[in-house]
Formats: C-alpha cells, sequence, structure tokens
C-alpha cells in the first residue's frame, strides 16, 4: 500500500490535527518527534483495523472491521486512539479471540520516546513491531541504522517491513547483532526478557510495561538502566500512562496466563467434600488497593483471583483453590492461598504502604526480575 491510494491533501490535514490533539496533551515538545508523527502517514500501516463496542454488559465486543473503503476511515485513524489490527485464539478454544497487535494510541508512543529520552546518535531497540508504524516513527526521527525493531509474529513483520518498505525506511530485525542504548517495548511482559539485558550497552535503559497476562487492568510501567557490569538492571516503577497486550509465547496463539481447570460436576463435588475452612482477620476488601495488588501478584505470581464486593476467590496451577467470604477462608490443595495474601499485607503494612516510585526493580544476572519493597 502506498500514501497514493489516499489524497495526500486528505491525510496531511488529518495528521495535522492528531499532531495538534497530541500536543495538547503535553507531548512532542521536540521538534524533531514532532516532525515525525507529522511525516509518517499512519494509514499506510493501517489498512484495516477491527471496530471496538461496548455491549449491554460494558464488556468490549468486536463489531466489524474499518478500511480505507469507509467514508469515516481517515478520520479513525488520525485520532489519538489505539486501533485493534489483530485477533488470535487461545490454544485450545478455537472459537476464542483475544486482542494481539494493534497501533498504540499516538500520545502513549510520544510518551514512551520522551521518558526514554532518544537523542540523536543512539541506537533503539523495539521489541513488538506490530504493524510497523512505531518502527517508522523511530526511523525518522533516528535513522534506520540507529533501529532494529523484533517480532514474533512473521505475518505481521512481513506486513510491517513491506509497509516501511514502501516509505524508504529499513530497520534491523535481527536484535542479537549490535548493543543498543534504549530499549522499548510496545507490549507487556509479566517478567522483563533477560535477552534485553544482553542486547543493551551498559547504562542503557529499558522502558516496558509489567503486567500479568491474565489481568490487564493490573500492573505499571518499569524503568531500568543496564548496570555498569552489563549483566544487571534496577530501576523503578511508574503508574502506567497506557497499557498494553501482553506479550505471545508463540505465534499462533494469544496468551491469557493461567486458566481454570474445566471440572465435571462430580469433580466439583469431591474438591466440596476435601475443602477446609478457617478464620481470618484480613478482608478481602483489601484487593481494592491497586498497589497491594500489584504487591501480592509479584510475590505469589503464579496466583490468579477474582473478587466481587467483599469476597474473593484464589487459584493456582497446582490446584490450590481458596474462597473468602465473611471472615471465612474455605480452601483446598497444597497451599493455602489466602495465608501467602495474608503474610503479603503484613509486609505490604509494616513498610508503611510505600509509593510504587519506591519499590525495588531489579534484573538479577540469572535473569529474574525483582519487584519488592523497599527496605
Amino acid at each position: 500500500m502506498t500514501t497514493n491510494e489516499v489524497e495526500p491533501e486528505a491525510w496531511q490535514r488529518q495528521v495535522r490535527e492528531m499532531v495538534a490533539e497530541v500536543k495538547e496533551k503535553g507531548h512532542l515538545s521536540d521538534p524533531r518527534l514532532q516532525a515525525a508523527f507529522a511525516d509518517v502517514p499512519r494509514h499506510v500501516f493501517v489498512p484495516y483495523f477491527l471496530r471496538i463496542e461496548l455491549n449491554s454488559d460494558g464488556f468490549a465486543v468486536m463489531d466489524g472491521k474499518m478500511d480505507r473503503t469507509d467514508s469515516d476511515y481517515l478520520d479513525a485513524v488520525y485520532t489519538d486512539q489505539p486501533l485493534i489490527t489483530q485477533t488470535k485464539p487461545v490454544e485450545g478454544q478455537p472459537d476464542s479471540y483475544v486482542w494481539t497487535s494493534s497501533s498504540s494510541m499516538p500520545s502513549v508512543m510520544a510518551d514512551m520516546i520522551e521518558e526514554l529520552d532518544v537523542q540523536p546518535g543512539m541506537s533503539i531497540l523495539e521489541s513488538g513491531t506490530g504493524t510497523g508504524y512505531h518502527a517508522a516513527i523511530l526511523c525518522h526521527l533516528l535513522g534506520d541504522d540507529a533501529v532494529t525493531t523484533v517480532e514474533i509474529d512473521p505475518d505481521l513483520l512481513r506486513e510491517a517491513l513491506e509497509r516501511l518498505d514502501s516509505l524508504g525506511y529499513h530497520p534491523a530485525t535481527n536484535a542479537a547483532g549490535r548493543r543498543h542504548d534504549r530499549v522499548l517495548a510496545t507490549h507487556a511482559v509479566d517478567h522483563v526478557p533477560y535477552d534485553w539485558i544482553r542486547w543493551s550497552r551498559p547504562g542503557a535503559v529499558i522502558l516496558t510495561d509489567l503486567r500479568p497476562p491474565s489481568n490487564s487492568e493490573l500492573g505499571a510501567w518499569v524503568k531500568l538502566t543496564v548496570d555498569a557490569d552489563g549483566t544487571t538492571a534496577s530501576g523503578k516503577l511508574m503508574p502506567p500512562r497506557g497499557y498494553f497486550m501482553s506479550a505471545r509465547k508463540v505465534a499462533d496463539f494469544a496468551d491469557i496466563g493461567h486458566q481454570l481447570p474445566e471440572l465435571t460436576l462430580e469433580e466439583h463435588q469431591a474438591r466440596a467434600d476435601l475443602m477446609e475452612d478457617r478464620e481470618t482477620g484480613l478482608s478481602p476488601v483489601v484487593f481494592q488497593d491497586e498497589a497491594f495488588r500489584l504487591y501480592f501478584w509479584r510475590q505469589s505470581i503464579d496466583v490468579w483471583w477474582w473478587s466481587q464486593d467483599e469476597s474473593i476467590n484464589l487459584n493456582a496451577p497446582d490446584g490450590s483453590w481458596a474462597q473468602v467470604d465473611d471472615g471465612t477462608v474455605s480452601m483446598i490443595g497444597p497451599r493455602d492461598l489466602w495465608a501467602e495474601a495474608e503474610q503479603a499485607h503484613e509486609r505490604w503494612l509494616n513498610a508503611g504502604q510505600p509509593d510504587l516510585s519506591e519499590w525495588i526493580v531489579m534484573v538479577t544476572a540469572d535473569g529474574r526480575t525483582v519487584v519488592d519493597l523497599p527496605q
């Protein structure tokens, strides 16, 4: 696809309005970055996108597809909104769909580039090529030789490179071939991939969205600096100013994290017969505190939970399960999951419920992502 398929006067007028919208939100003070957003045609990278609507229950659902044959296509593309461009099924659930790629919200793109303080002469690694739009912005800003973009989905990468080539942009696609000054992820992760440390120079800065694939509403941005030894990184959390889809482990399927086992009626009855009860002084309402939820996730990272009013259910891959309601814990399995919550909450209180920016964040030499409270 080329820019000639849309009248130049039309998209250039629209992109000026989009840039003005992003500037009103406090971004694009750097003339170089403003020029990148003004000059790169977003519609080349988003020839179509999925319409998302809220149903009567307030859940987001797909409502068809929009492309350049629609009269309001350009208006939609050149707004400061994310545009969903791909869904994939969950493994073992062929009729399911989960959003797996998009053109990110332009103001969030600008925010992340500005947060990284990207300057001429730097090299940058983008993890998550997606449509290729973000890579085009980076190439315009820094030049092709400074940009590497990687993507797990070969079809997405092929299409993105074709779009980039049509505009004269040619970023590298082999991250292992160089050391980078900046790493920017356009997807969420539950652990910082250690390859990002390997592919960075000492002093490099990494910015990503840290959140579990099972809960898109829980997470934080993490900004790390690769330490002088080049094998570890440390930094801080910050409240997210936008959230991203979770990275996929394989190209063909979406990753939604731990899933509940499907049990027969007989299996449910057998579990009920084995259940044990105990009392607790900790109310499930503590999970209404976003920071505590985040802390508990990092302490018991394999535990999945859902809550309603003043009750909560927790489960883990080993079959452990707990329900907490009205001061009573009902549980089954080898782990007392609510005891893990009680212990985490005690540590949380003893630390003084610190702000996210005070938490300790490290990627260790053995590849672990450590997020903990200040000592």
